[in-house]
């Protein structure tokens, strides 16, 4: 199994990196918190032309035809800049759900669109009415006892949520009587292991950014005559929290590669990686925070973006005891298997 990224797709990261560096810098997110939607159309169109929500969209609907894999730095990239469009649910999600169960006049109609970006589709999985980006989403995957049901916005009752983090928009969402369109036998298991890994890599990029900003502050800050990076517990505390969040990066990468390659096992993998990056991201959140010190949670200090994005996203997709709870029952029951 080889786990190494192709160039192509590093050159595609740096790609990202760059775009996002230009247009997602703190000062812009800040800016985005005080504006109605919170998001950037100009943003969103410029992720649009270079290509990152026709990732997974097949090449018959103008797409590109790639598979998680591709998608896995870009979503990494994503978490290290705290970008809070709902780019999980409308590149990774709604393309895969729509992609592999919906009729043909769905997919000739939606598919082409979230390809070029003229559309977005947010996705609540597990039953749950709650949404992210429904207020600039033009349809919503919604899963109910098995079944899954695309809807427009004017299908449905929403009411927006308040969360810690200022970036992040919910939506609560009800569908009116009747509306929606029912997709046949939707591959509901494949989704959430989609999403587990998914939001792993998130993770990881908001960690790993956790991490950079703690190290550099810790080269920069003084005390007692000395950078305070020159102590061995802020040392030792940086290094459990690298360490970490390599880990969690390698069993991400393994459940990727798995979940594009369809192995049996891609499932417990996930949780595995979601597992992994859960604590590596809440370590590093917690490192980060008390290198810095009082003045990281401030809202002057730019530490705050990624501390609250962070912690939002350790409970958006399942929490640690609840993902550690699906990866040991998985692993409780691959053993038992094996036993037989």
């Amino acid at each position: 199994m080889n786990l190494e990224f192709t160039p192509e797709q590093l050159a595609f990261r740096d790609s990202v990196r760059e775009l996002l560096a230009a247009s997602a810098s703190p000062p812009a997110l800040r800016d985005l918190w005080t504006t109605e939607t919170g998001r950037s159309p100009a943003l969103w169109e410029l992720l649009a032309e270079v290509g990152v929500p026709a990732i997974l969209v097949p090449e018959e609907f103008g797409g590109a035809g790639g598979d998680e894999l591709d998608l896995a730095l870009v979503l990494e990239e994503i978490g290290r800049a705290a970008l809070p469009d709902a780019i999980l649910e409308s590149c990774l999600l709604a393309p895969y759900l729509i992609a592999t169960s919906a009729s043909k006049e769905i997919r000739d109609h939606w598919l082409p669109l979230m390809a070029a970006g003229s559309a977005r589709v947010t996705v609540a999985l597990g039953g749950t009415d709650v949404v992210p980006d429904l207020h600039v989403s033009d349809g919503v995957l919604l899963s109910r006892d098995g079944d899954l049901v695309l809807l427009t916005r004017d299908d449905l009752v929403s009411e927006p949520l308040q969360s810690m983090d200022p970036s992040r928009r919910l939506f609560r969402v009800r569908p009116r009587p009747g509306a929606g369109e029912l997709l046949a036998e939707p591959d509901l298991d494949g989704a959430a292991s989609r999403r587990l890994a998914g939001s792993a890599a998130m993770l990881n990029g908001v960690a790993g950014q956790l991490i950079a900003l703690a190290v550099e502050y810790a080269k920069a800050r003084t005390q007692f005559g000395r950078t305070i990076g020159s102590f061995q517990g802020i040392k030792h505390q940086l290094a459990q929290a690298a360490s970490m969040n390599s880990l969690a990066r390698q069993a991400t990468n393994t459940a990727t590669y798995r979940i594009a390659r369809g192995t049996a096992d891609h499932a417990d993998a996930a949780a595995l990686a979601h597992l992994c990056a859960v604590e590596a991201e809440a370590e590093s959140n917690r490192v980060a925070l008390q290198v810095h010190g009082g003045v990281g949670f401030t809202w002057e200090h730019n530490l705050q973006i990624w501390l609250k994005y962070g912690k939002t996203l350790e409970f958006a997709y399942g929490t640690r005891r609840a993902t550690a709870e699906l990866s040991g029952t998985a692993a409780f029951e691959s053993g038992a298997t094996r036993s037989v």
